[in-house]
């Protein structure tokens, strides 16, 4: 399975000149671990295909660049990533808790006339189907299994800088960096992505995803195994992963008790 390099992941040119020296090293690779359901990155030598499925291969020299630590106040945003599991930054993300990142489906021009397109961007992972989650109009289903650590995005949209300039409520994503605050408005889906099809959850232990923000960018990450026919559910309307995505005044507020987009369905594409 071919994925895409983790926002603020970008090895520095010397690592792509040791090429010759790695053959030499260990040599790792990244998979999903049936026991727990999540990404996992091991040694070559210690594959076991009852276990485990490779994603990709990973040199030393790349698995020794994984998970630097990063304290609070040396955080940048386009380079690391926090981890919920140990409650820390790291750059570019944790190498206990690794993610991949899978791409959006690239639309041929000749289905543009069959689908609006943030359908046709939907990786072969998914369907888009009705809902399980009632009034709550179309929402996005696992054909496969999906592993802990999946990343998928960003959120697309029209940028925006004010509320009154959303078409329609509850497809928007405030985005703060630094002074500059603007929202990505999903809900035109002719210029958004499939991820505005994911529903937020009616309580947390439905919660499979969580978003957070990086690179002024918002993406959603797998925080519980997804089985097939499960439906992906992500909670909207509050901060997630503290410093990442903040409300309105600037604070960090709590999931609401009611999901409000239930209470206003977003039916129809």
């Amino acid at each position: 399975m071919n994925g895409m390099e983790i926002p603020g992941l970008g090895y520095p040119e010397v690592l792509i000149k040791l090429k010759e020296e790695e053959k030499q090293k260990k040599s790792y690779k990244l998979v999903l671990d049936f026991r727990d359901g999540a990404l996992t990155i091991i040694e070559t030598s210690r594959l076991c295909e009852e276990v485990h499925r490779e994603f990709r291969d990973l040199s030393e020299t790349e698995v020794d660049y994984l998970g630097t630590e990063i304290n609070d106040h040396a955080y940048d945003e386009n380079l690391d990533i926090h981890c919920e599991k140990c409650n820390k930054f790291y750059r570019p993300f944790c190498r206990l808790h690794p993610l991949f990142k899978i791409p959006d489906r690239e639309p041929r021009k000749e289905e543009l006339s069959t689908k609006v397109y943030s359908q046709l961007t939907l990786p072969i992972l998914f369907r888009i189907e009705e809902s399980k989650i009632p009034n709550a109009g179309l929402g996005v289903i696992a054909s496969v299994f999906i592993p802990i650590g999946m990343v998928f995005g960003p959120y697309k949209g029209i940028k925006v800088y004010k509320k009154d300039e959303f078409k329609k409520d509850g497809y928007a994503w405030l985005i703060k960096n630094g002074d500059r605050k603007f929202y990505i408005d999903g809900s035109d889906p002719k210029r958004s992505n499939w991820l505005r099809y994911i529903n937020s959850p009616r309580h947390e232990d439905e919660q499979n995803m969580i978003a957070f923000q990086t690179n002024s960018r918002i993406y959603y990450r797998v925080i519980k195994p997804i089985r097939i026919d499960q439906e992906l559910l992500v909670w909207y309307g509050s901060s997630y992963g503290g410093e990442f995505v903040e409300s309105e005044d600037g604070g960090k507020s709590k999931k609401p008790v009611k999901n409000p987009f239930i209470c206003t369905p977003r039916n129809g594409p």
